[in-house]
């Protein structure tokens, strides 16, 4: 009895440091984020720059050498149009962007919890990152909202980011690191206390084909259980019907 006393003293003991800690993370972007008007980026792994899925694809080509990534863009449009009615360059863009496409537009929200929940969904165990970014004179022209959102992107509160470059510069942003260790209690903590799932954040068909791999494996799961078990039905071996032919 003891025992089991004890590891379940130890159990909430660890409860309630993992929550203090969440708190404290939750609390230093509060306080960061207090006297001006910011958007927020979570990433799993802590990478290089602060760069659009464009520019790395880019990089890997050209190297450390210059390239004028806006007339690569406007090339990929060019092209992209030619699978769409859309005709607004920017809305096409945040299209390619929601299929998964290589743009140069970097994914922001308004919301910090949905930032702490991308900086915690994937990469467990690896140490995450929030990018915070605000709203100066000099990076608002840079934000650009979409004029159709689709049904992921106002979950997701999402805005995006043009950089000219194809990133920010480090003096642009702040970052707050997200320990590997409290990754898992920060999804359990944003699910129970704000309604933040991946149900909710990735909310449509798109999302679903992402975990299709978990739902296949929950409906076999319930087939299973609720299918009723079969009868062993007796089939006579054809040497079986000979002889009952013959008496």
């Amino acid at each position: 009895m003891r025992g089991n006393s004890y590891r379940g003293e130890q159990r909430l003991n660890t409860q309630e440091t993992e929550l203090n800690k969440i708190l404290e993370i939750i609390g230093r972007i509060a306080e960061t984020t207090a006297d001006g008007d910011f958007i927020y980026r979570g990433e799993p792994q802590h990478y290089e720059k602060v760069s659009s899925s464009l520019c790395r694809e880019c990089e890997t080509v050209f190297g450390a050498e210059q390239f004028d990534i806006e007339t690569i863009q406007q090339r990929m449009l060019e092209l992209a149009k030619g699978y769409t009615h859309e005709e607004d360059d920017f809305e096409i863009l945040t299209e390619l962007q929601h299929y998964g496409g290589h743009t140069n537009l970097i994914d922001f929200t308004t919301d910090n919890h949905i930032a702490l929940f991308f900086a915690c969904a994937s990469s467990l165990g690896k140490p995450g990152r929030i990018i915070l970014l605000e709203r100066t004179e000099e990076i608002k022209d840079y934000i650009k909202s979409p004029r159709n959102p689709q049904n992921r992107v106002i979950a997701q509160k999402s805005v995006f980011i043009r950089p000219p470059q194809g990133f920010l510069e480090q003096k642009q942003y702040t970052v707050i690191d997200i320990p590997g260790s409290l990754k898992e209690p920060i999804l359990d903590h944003l699910q129970k206390q704000h309604g933040i799932s991946r149900q909710r954040v990735y909310n449509d068909l798109h999302g679903f084909i992402r975990d299709q791999n978990t739902h296949l494996k929950e409906c076999i799961e319930v087939y299973e259980v609720e299918m009723p078990p079969r009868e062993d039905v007796f089939q006579p071996t054809p040497s079986q019907l000979r002889n009952e032919k013959e008496t």
